[in-house]
């Protein structure tokens, strides 16, 4: 078994040879080591040795407790569309993770579509950047930079902060965490012998904990992730929201269909996520018999491996994959017909809708 599923299989807690043991306290030591480090990091903020960034724009900050998926592009590009409905002039900033201007700041997008490569912004900015009209977006591991830049040269009045929790460095007036409610948290171990980017209680910091993918999970568990989540972060609003498919286009957009015709086809679930569980559950809730084809987060696929995946003897109709992972596709090299599933952030039917939620929580701010 290789390190990696070795490695993952620790962070479940299936220990099960003495090489396991040794491995899991390896991690567990170096998990502590984060945290030190992440205690000293928060607490030159708190005691006034650090200070943050004040910009002259509203910020609201969407991040995670974990690493992994929680659906947080979605849930970008959802704020950042009702923002300029309200009038706003948004700019999303985003570090820009694996592309080439993370390391700066880059103007991603005017608000018109991308200006430049899909490497050089990286694929969540690059998808913002197409699916966003008359948003701008940017990218640079220095979030202080890029606003600035947004509102000083593109007059932005908004700034969505794209995994702004763990980012200290620039004041904010909303903060958002999203707990995917399939593995809320992260095995309650820090990285590396977990998920989890913080503890569990450091949700005390946020104004408002969106579960992610509330639809996918039973009732009772989501009421289990809700009680814990309010013991910890009694002030924080909670909302419970899910990933609603609302398409299905070719990976050309010539074709759509909606997502119910995916139902009785067996389909590849072609993904790179996080969280690739999610995706694939959403597609059986459609109807669809999947197999999945899981490559790592922020995968670069190459032109043999979507051949190697197309080629595959498997009974497969279709090719389904995410619209993150779309921007990176080599076209080209795929035979058989390949579809994404396009999503959209939207609250349980029985409860407030994105609106309704983002009203309450812009109120409250202003009410500061």
């Amino acid at each position: 078994m290789s390190e990696e599923r070795a490695w993952q299989r620790i962070v479940r807690g299936e220990i099960r040879s003495r090489a396991d043991r040794v491995m899991e306290a390896g991690l567990r030591a170096l998990a502590g080591m984060y945290g030190l480090a992440l205690r000293a990091h928060l607490g030159a903020y708190r005691w006034g040795l650090a200070r943050r960034t004040r910009l002259e724009a509203r910020v609201i900050s969407l991040g995670n407790l974990t690493v992994g998926g929680t659906g947080k592009t979605t849930s970008c590009l959802a704020v950042a569309r009702y923002l300029r409905q309200q009038g706003e002039r948004v700019a999303v900033l985003s570090r820009g993770y694996r592309g080439e201007g993370e390391g700066g700041a880059r103007i991603v997008s005017r608000g018109a579509g991308p200006i430049v490569s899909v490497q050089e912004a990286g694929d969540e900015p690059y998808l913002m950047a197409r699916a966003l009209p008359e948003v701008s977006v940017l990218v640079g591991r220095d979030r202080r930079r890029t606003g600035a830049l947004a509102v000083e040269e593109l007059g932005a009045t908004a700034l969505v902060l794209d995994d702004g929790f763990q980012y200290q460095r620039l004041e904010r007036d909303l903060d958002i965490v999203l707990v995917d409610a399939l593995l809320p948290f992260g095995y309650d171990f820090l990285v590396p012998r977990g998920l989890l980017r913080e503890p569990v209680s450091h949700l005390e910091r946020t104004d408002a904990v969106w579960l992610t993918h509330c639809d996918l999970v039973r009732g009772s568990d989501l009421e289990a992730i809700r009680a814990r989540v309010k013991q910890v972060a009694p002030r924080a609003r909670v909302w419970e929201a899910r990933h609603a498919p609302v398409g299905l286009r070719s990976l050309s957009g010539e074709m759509r269909y909606e997502p119910e015709a995916l139902h009785g086809i067996k389909v590849c679930a072609l993904s790179s996520l996080g969280n690739p569980a999610a995706f694939e559950r959403a597609l059986e809730r459609l109807g669809a018999e999947v197999i999945p084809a899981r490559f790592p987060d922020h995968h670069p696929y190459t032109a043999g491996e979507v051949q190697a995946v197309a080629q595959r003897e498997d009974g497969a109709e279709w090719i389904v994959t995410t619209e993150k992972d779309a921007v990176r596709l080599p076209a080209e090299a795929l035979a058989k017909p390949v579809w994404v599933l396009e999503v959209a952030l939207a609250g349980r039917p029985d409860g407030p809708s994105l609106a309704e939620e983002m009203e309450c929580l812009l109120k409250a701010t202003d009410k500061r």
